[in-house]
């Protein structure tokens, strides 16, 4: 029994050294995405680095109102392979939390956002289209798809339009972000 019990604590202690050494044995290129990444990984990178962002929603016909300013960053995961958007509030707080998994047989990405106060989730997918990003989100009585627009390289352009069950679309919400730059 002893024997037995020994035997159990090495292999558990072997597997747990050995899932150590996997994470930290990636091999990552300057902006942290694994080297043996598939290309399409690299569609989302624009968006690695700390940004300040700006947002308005429409409230009314022709009314807008500043909905959010904040910042946000984007990093990948231990793996090299996930990024993750923490939003940050004013105060610091972590608003959100959004991991970006890169699904290479469609060349798409699953999504899965995480509201940091209420625990509300959302599953989206994205897709480059036309050197866009696009985030398609299906809701019960409409479909948004968010459109991130880059500008140049340190700074982007955020349009989510509804599309609602009878055809109609609106621009529903505009934001515009800047990369932080750290000076030297």
């Amino acid at each position: 029994m002893r024997k037995l019990i020994l035997a159990l604590f090495l292999v558990a202690f072997v597997k747990v050294n050995a899932q150590e050494n996997s994470k930290s044995n990636v091999e990552k290129d300057a902006k942290g995405i694994s080297v043996n990444a598939p290309e399409g990984i690299h569609q989302y990178a624009f968006r690695i680095g700390e940004w300040d962002g700006t947002s308005k929603s429409l409230i009314s016909k022709n009314v807008w109102k500043t909905d959010s300013s904040g910042s946000h960053r984007v990093y990948v995961g231990d793996n090299g392979l996930t990024l993750i958007e923490e939003g940050v509030d004013n105060e610091g707080n972590i608003t959100h939390k959004i991991t970006f998994d890169y699904i290479e047989a469609t060349n798409s990405w699953e999504n899965n956002y995480v509201d940091a106060k209420t625990g509300r989730k959302q599953k989206y997918t994205s897709k480059m289209v036309d050197g866009k990003m696009v985030e398609t989100i299906e809701r019960e009585d409409n479909v948004n798809n968010n459109t991130y627009t880059l500008v140049g390289d340190n700074i982007y352009i955020y349009t989510a339009r509804r599309t609602f069950g009878n055809g109609y679309t609106i621009v529903n919400h505009v934001g515009i972000s800047t990369k932080q730059v750290k000076a030297n």
